[in-house]
């Protein structure tokens, strides 16, 4: 029989600790990072043939969101800085969805009745969509949750972040709001550099 010290055993299980923190701050992580994460072209070809179900069985695709600002957030229930920001993201929808815009709330919970009694605990309004944990986070891997996307009114990614906090929801409603601002291109007179 081999022995090991107790300080052995505690050097080891600190050890598994440490690696199993890891994983986790890397699944779920509150200090937002914008250069990582898949290329606008991928999220945008992965979005085309994406259809994500409602909790009560609808669905919805990037054809349905065409023509909008969206505000596309990947969350789960069990993700506490994703919990966290989900009321302030619950108000930008509500902002937004008075001038053509919305926030999508992209749950990756297995579980569908967990998200409508979270959504149902926290009083949230937005529109949100139960994906699993293999659906677009998984096909685009992104590197963490909550992860944000920001897309025109063309459907173009023009945002991306992983993680959470303060920073990440002001520069995500700024993005919205801008993108809001501005004309959409039928709408618009062509200046004279577009029409050379």
């Amino acid at each position: 029989m081999i022995r090991t010290s107790h300080r052995t055993s505690v050097s080891h299980a600190a050890a598994r600790l440490a690696v199993l923190g890891m994983a986790l701050a890397v699944t779920c992580t509150a200090a937002p990072a914008r250069a990582a994460g898949p290329s606008a072209e991928r999220v945008r070809a992965a979005l085309e043939h994406h259809v994500f179900r409602t909790p009560s069985g609808g669905t919805v695709t990037a054809a349905t969101l065409s023509g909008q600002v969206v505000v596309l957030h990947l969350w789960a229930t069990w993700c506490a800085p994703c919990r966290k920001e989900l009321p302030k993201l619950d108000a930008l929808n509500t902002e937004l969805s008075k001038a053509n815009g919305r926030v999508l709330a992209v749950s990756i919970d297995i579980d569908p009745r967990n998200v409508e009694r979270f959504m149902a605990q926290q009083r949230l309004k937005l529109p949100v969509v139960v994906d699993g944990p293999d659906g677009l986070a998984r096909e685009l891997d992104v590197p963490a949750i909550p992860y944000t996307v920001v897309l025109n009114r063309n459907g173009e990614v023009v945002s991306q972040i992983a993680g959470s906090g303060d920073a990440m929801l002001d520069a995500t409603a700024a993005t919205a709001r801008r993108l809001l601002a501005e004309k959409p291109m039928a709408d618009r007179t062509p200046n004279a550099e577009e029409t050379r």
